[in-house]
């Protein structure tokens, strides 16, 4: 393969010499003699080039479609020629999104490896958002996401399992210790929720938008960790998926209610590229998650009304 497509695909992503150089591992000036060069034998302008960016040319960007396509035929080569040696480690790239990824996919991940020690897992964590366009991209095998509204024509997807959403505080607040919940003690908290992109923030939004309110408290974290050691705190309540509090509710830090009049549940789905080649290690695993089965959780949450309804 031409090493200059890679530096080439790579800077056209990047958007400039000196982060392609970073993450090749090469100078920035080694990246713009490389581009030269295979500008010179494409006999085209791939990129206009300024002080700060480089951006591609009309030539540049029907040339990197046709790169990517290049350079992902030569991994499915190197993939389909590894898979001639049955002994041999075969790679699999799962992305997920940080819910899921941090709450499910340990367990699956070692089921699945006891059942094929020779495929190593490389998984990529991010939101939800991320993983379909890097799912879209090729660049993984599987992504595991939470909520499923896509609209992407090139990406299946199949629902995997479901849990109900929780709204989680202190467990002396009053939404926890009283019988009812106050819809208007709701839109007056402080709300610390998922980042834009996240399939939780959607859920999160959607609850929102079912109750009405438009919360002017809101903090936006990027990491559900985070979120439940800041409830922990006091410093706001949330709405998350019940296995994510699970610990915490177990051990009294956090209280969790769920409400009756809104029984909205986190919908987890995985999702693989509509193309007609799959590894041999891709289509093991989705073998294998069609007959994985969840363990049953015992709910750790009350269920409630709200007050005014």
């Amino acid at each position: 393969m031409d090493h200059k497509l890679e530096i080439f695909v790579t800077t056209a992503e990047q958007k400039s010499f000196t982060r392609a150089a970073e993450l090749l591992h090469m100078t920035p000036s080694a990246i713009s003699l490389s581009i030269k060069a295979l500008e010179k034998k494409l006999g085209v302008r791939l990129f206009d080039r300024n002080n700060k960016y480089v951006q591609l040319t009309e030539a540049g960007q029907v040339s990197y479609g046709q790169a990517k396509e290049i350079l992902l035929k030569y991994d499915q080569l190197k993939i389909a020629l590894l898979e001639l040696e049955p002994s041999a480690a075969m790679p699999l790239s799962i992305g997920a999104a940080y819910t899921f990824g941090e709450y499910f996919l340990p367990s699956i991940i070692y089921a699945f490896n006891k059942r094929h020690p020779n495929i190593t897992p490389t998984i990529t964590i991010h939101n939800s958002k991320a993983i379909i366009e890097q799912t879209h991209k090729q660049e993984l095998d599987i992504g595991f996401i939470v909520e499923g509204d896509i609209g992407n024509p090139d990406i299946d997807i199949e629902l995997f399992t479901e849990e109900e959403m929780v709204i989680v505080a202190r467990p002396n607040h009053p939404i926890i210790r009283n019988s009812q919940v106050d819809r208007r003690l709701l839109e007056a908290e402080t709300w610390i929720i998922r980042e834009p992109g996240s399939g939780t923030r959607d859920v999160t939004d959607k609850l929102f938008a079912q109750l009405g309110i438009a919360p002017k408290k809101v903090m936006s974290f990027g990491s559900s960790q985070t979120i439940k050691e800041s409830v922990a705190l006091g410093l706001g309540i949330s709405y998350l998926s019940e296995s994510t509090v699970r610990s915490e509710t177990n051990s009294g830090t956090i209280g969790a209610i769920s409400l009756t009049d809104f029984p909205n549940k986190s919908r987890f789905h995985y999702i693989t590229h509509r193309s007609s080649f799959h590894t041999q290690a891709a289509q093991l695993f989705l073998d294998f998650l069609d007959s994985y089965v969840m363990d049953e959780k015992v709910s750790v949450h009350t269920k409630k009304r709200l007050a005014d309804k």
